[in-house]
């Protein structure tokens, strides 16, 4: 339901403003609000998981053992995150999506990366060792 109010401008002319009625409005939130049980906000959430994609886009050009170490640290990061909101995702819904929508894809993403990089590293190592003469 949409109320249309009547407001008087600088110049004298009546403006009519349309506002939604309360029954239709969502509570908003903050989202740089820091939840001490998070260790962060909504915002510093959404930045480390930003950080974890950067680091994906530069896993070309890194050698295997580097990137794996680099995912190793990314996911530790964020399964303690998931695992921080999981406690108190059922008091304050808004982390809710945060944890499905943004941190657990991620989580995803990077077990696929590491998938990559050890297969990457088997290939390097057997390359290695035929070059050696080793079977």
């Amino acid at each position: 339901m949409v109320h249309t109010t009547m407001e008087t401008s600088a110049a004298g002319a009546q403006i009519g403003a349309r506002q939604p009625s309360s029954a239709a409005t969502l509570p908003a939130f903050d989202t740089e609000a820091v939840f001490s049980e998070i260790g962060g906000s909504i915002d510093s959430v959404r930045d480390e998981i930003n950080e974890a994609f950067g680091a994906m886009k530069t896993f070309r050009d890194r050698e295997p053992d580097e990137v794996m170490r680099l995912i190793g640290g990314h996911s530790a990061r964020l399964s303690e995150l998931r695992v921080r909101i999981q406690r108190i995702e059922d008091f304050h819904r808004q982390w809710r999506g945060i944890r499905t929508r943004e941190i657990e894809p991620t989580l995803d993403e990077l077990a696929k990366q590491f998938q990559v990089a050890s297969r990457l590293l088997t290939v390097r190592e057997l390359d290695w060792k035929i070059e050696a003469g080793q079977r």
